[in-house]
Order: structure tokens, then C-alpha cells, then sequence
């Protein structure tokens, strides 16, 4: 066995390996990751049979994500191999992850903390009605607005992201009363159907404008939206059709940053 980095052509294996796990990503799901991401691959003979991203967001935070072991190759250490070899190269930036059931006693290992729940919630979009507040379509002319919005939430910078949004999904947005731009969300394909996320917003309300906005359009299709249990978003969306049908652990390793929880992650994989 051997870890080496993640290349291109052998993203059709980490799919199989992720839906071996009945995760929803798709090929292209994972070229999108692959674009803003280090990865790492545990070969044994040349097939893949672990994988594992770090996102660096600006200089202080990276995202550990995508951390998957075949699991007839489990016990032997290699999911911390390869965590440790993207580790060890993000300096003394703070880590994040998002983490499965399964996952947290190896990241505990690791040095990180739990530091809340997320619910994964899903299913097919109820008729929903349109905003009680003005939602606007994003503009050209925004995307450094809501990258310093991104950044004041997730105290991190993920510019490559919000421009990727910008380029390849719908962004939407919530102005102040002089123009100026105060939260916003994005939907995009992902897995089954959508997601809806990030949603960074004041208020409970302006999240729930934010996903109706979204969703009047979406009647009958799958949607997904990862929403911090802190937040308040749930029974809500489950009168909206989406299920909590699992829960997640946020955990983070020598923090740095003070970021505020979110109503919508972009996905478990990217925060």
C-alpha cells in the first residue's frame, strides 16, 4: 500500500468508493472538489482504496473532507495515514471537518473537538410560497460582496468557492436598506437532485426567505440543505419535505477562528 496524490483519472474509483459508502456524490461532484482541493489516495496495486481532500481557505483554516477506506481495508491505519499526510502540509493553519458517526473516534485520535451537530435533511420539495421579503438574483458585480459575507461567517476565506458559486451555480442574495449586501444563498446540482447552501443570513427569517426563494422553483425535486442544530431551522424544514434523516459532528483541531454556526453548509465536504 501506498499513498500518493489524487489524480484526475482516478476519480471514477473514488466515486465507487464513495457510493460503496451510499454517499449521493457524483463524478462530477467530485471534479468539483477536486478543483478547489489537495487529495490524497491509498493504492494497493494501483487500485485506489482510500481517499482524502484538504480545502485550504486563505491562510488560517483548512477543511479535511472525503475521507473514505474501502471498507475490507479497515484496521490497518490507513484512513490516519492518509490524513496525516495532507496534515502535515497545512502548516499551522486551524483544521475542520465535518465528520460521520463512524468517523469521530479516529479524528478524536487526531486531536480534534466536537463542536456541535449538523442534520442532514432531504427529500422532495413541498409547494412552497415565494419570499415575505425582497430576494434578489445575484449580480455580476456582488461576488466580492459575498465573499467578504462568507468570510464573516465562516471566519475563513473562501473566495475560490464563492467564485466557483458564481461561475456554476444560482446565487441569491439579501440587501440592506442602503443597497449593501448582508446574507446570501446558492443552489446548485449535487448527488440525488440539489442543494441548497451555503446559507449565510442574520436571522432565522431572511434563512427561510432565502431557501423559499429557491424552493417555489423546485416543487416535487430532491433538494438537501445541511442546517446547524443550533439554528432553529428544524421543524421547518421538514414542513418544506425535508427529513432530517441523519446528524453530523462539526469538529475542528487547534482553532484559531471564531466562526458563527450556519442555516446552510455548501455540503459536509466543503462547510
Amino acid at each position: 500500500m501506498e499513498i500518493a496524490s489524487l489524480a484526475q483519472h482516478q476519480l471514477d474509483q473514488a466515486t465507487a468508493l464513495s457510493q460503496a459508502e451510499n454517499w449521493p456524490h457524483r463524478l462530477q461532484d467530485w471534479q468539483m472538489l477536486m478543483t478547489l482541493s489537495q487529495g490524497r489516495a491509498a493504492l494497493r496495486d494501483g487500485v485506489v482504496i482510500g481517499t482524502a481532500l484538504r480545502i485550504d481557505y486563505g491562510l488560517d483554516v483548512s477543511l479535511l473532507n472525503m475521507i473514505i477506506v474501502r471498507q475490507s481495508e479497515r484496521g490497518q491505519g490507513i484512513g490516519c495515514k492518509l490524513m496525516s499526510s495532507l496534515m502535515d502540509e497545512a502548516g499551522d493553519r486551524e483544521l475542520r471537518l465535518v465528520a460521520t458517526k463512524a468517523g469521530v473516534p479516529l479524528y478524536e485520535k487526531l486531536g480534534f473537538e466536537s463542536e456541535g451537530e449538523i442534520f442532514q435533511c432531504q427529500g422532495e420539495i413541498a409547494s412552497v410560497e415565494l419570499p415575505d421579503e425582497e430576494i434578489s438574483p445575484a449580480r455580476p458585480g456582488d461576488t466580492d460582496a459575498i465573499i467578504e459575507v462568507d468570510s464573516r461567517f465562516l471566519a475563513a476565506d473562501r473566495s475560490a468557492l464563492v467564485q466557483w458559486l458564481a461561475k456554476h451555480a444560482r446565487l441569491a442574495v439579501v440587501r440592506g436598506a442602503e443597497g449593501g449586501i448582508c446574507g446570501y444563498a446558492a443552489l446548485r446540482r449535487f448527488g440525488k437532485g440539489h442543494v441548497i447552501g451555503p446559507i449565510q443570513a442574520n436571522s432565522k427569517r431572511q434563512a427561510q426567505n432565502l431557501i423559499r426563494y429557491f424552493a417555489a422553483s423546485l416543487t416535487g425535486q430532491f433538494v438537501r440543505i445541511d442546517t446547524d442544530d443550533g439554528l432553529g431551522l428544524m421543524p421547518w424544514l421538514e414542513d418544506l419535505g425535508l427529513k432530517s434523516i441523519d446528524t453530523v459532528t462539526r469538529m475542528r483541531k487547534t482553532p484559531k477562528t471564531d466562526p458563527r454556526p450556519v442555516f446552510g453548509l455548501c455540503s459536509q465536504a466543503l462547510g
